[in-house]
């Protein structure tokens, strides 16, 4: 009975795939200009580094987008500054759709709100797709470490102020926010060590040139696997459905105001044609309708989302807004 409810399901997605390929085949044929583009490849750019986990689920996602569109997706890694390298390049791209930034909550939101300098704004310069995934991020240390939770975390930080060191994806990115918020809701000074991405950081973790690490559940799963590194917490607003058994830092005793949810997204340039954005959207949206790529981002510890161009717009003002307030509270933004 199983076995025929999950190939009933499977059924069921498979059914609901085709319907929306059909539905946005008439579309395109009542448009023939929006069922002609692309007429070119196109570029996805990853703003991390390559075999990171952002890398990994851009290229899961590239495959099937190509094949709805008829056009090689390649994907470019354009790194540093917390991802604003990469989403700066697509800002000052064409506006025509052919350049694709697949960048999340540090590059559309926290970098621009926390470095001054930074060459682009979100909001005036690049135009929402939809939003691709939500990914489960865990608080990890070497196996050996005595850091074994995440009191013994504070109370080795606060015995020793700055001496216990911690990885983030970049200065004032969203890793960094997020343990400088956790810091100073639990009145502990850590010492901030930046990477251009978690591959770069896990030969240091794994031998304890750095502390603690924030990576991804898929990143992390083998080494956790292999007994090299341990997770202490999950820095998600839930658990991982690949580490259950691993709460959240909300669950524990004291640190019920933290949360830390990382989400990706695809953006193109501001001024990108709508029907452009609209043909890029449908191919993101029946790539998550993939049973292959539903079950591997799954496995990976990531969900598919899947939103609307102006579902995924509505979403980052409402991330701004609540970002804002970690950031004033923090005092990132004035350092």
């Amino acid at each position: 009975m199983t076995v025929f409810c999950k190939k009933n399901a499977m059924t069921r997605r498979s059914m609901l795939g085709t319907a929306i390929a059909i539905s946005f085949y008439i579309v395109g044929a009542a448009n023939p200009a929006l069922a002609a583009w692309p007429e070119k490849s196109l570029t996805i750019v990853v703003p991390f580094s390559a075999g990171g986990s952002t890398d990994i689920l851009a290229r899961i996602l590239a495959k099937p987008m190509q094949n709805f569109l008829e056009q090689t997706v390649v994907i470019e890694n354009r790194v540093g500054a917390a991802g604003a390298v990469g989403a700066a390049a697509v800002a000052k791209a064409a506006p025509d759709g052919y350049t694709i930034l697949f960048g999340g909550v540090g590059t559309n939101i926290v970098v621009p709100l926390t470095v001054p300098e930074t060459t682009y704004d979100p909001q005036r310069d690049l135009a929402p797709v939809g939003q691709v995934c939500t990914v489960d991020y865990v608080l990890v240390v070497k196996s050996d470490s005595p850091i074994k939770s995440v009191d013994d975390l504070v109370r080795l930080a606060k015995q020793k102020p700055g001496a216990i060191s911690y990885m983030s994806t970049g200065n004032k990115g969203p890793l960094h926010l997020g343990m400088a918020y956790f810091s100073k809701l639990t009145d502990i000074e850590l010492n901030h060590i930046p990477y251009k991405g978690e591959a770069a950081a896990m030969p240091d973790l794994v031998s304890g040139r750095v502390d603690v690490a924030m990576m991804t559940v898929p990143y992390t799963m083998p080494m956790i696997q292999d007994g090299k590194i341990r997770a202490i917490a999950s820095i998600a607003p839930q658990r991982s459905a690949l580490m259950p058994d691993i709460k959240t830092i909300a669950e524990l005793g004291g640190y019920h105001a933290f949360q830390l949810p990382i989400w990706i997204g695809l953006s193109v340039p501001a001024g990108t044609p709508a029907d452009r954005i609209e043909r890029l959207n449908q191919a993101m949206r029946i790539a998550l309708k993939d049973d292959e790529v539903v079950q591997t981002m799954l496995k990976l510890g990531v969900s598919p989302v899947g939103s609307t161009a102006a579902e995924f717009g509505a979403f980052q003002e409402s991330e701004r807004k609540r970002w804002s307030t970690m950031i004033k509270e923090t005092g990132l933004q004035d350092k």
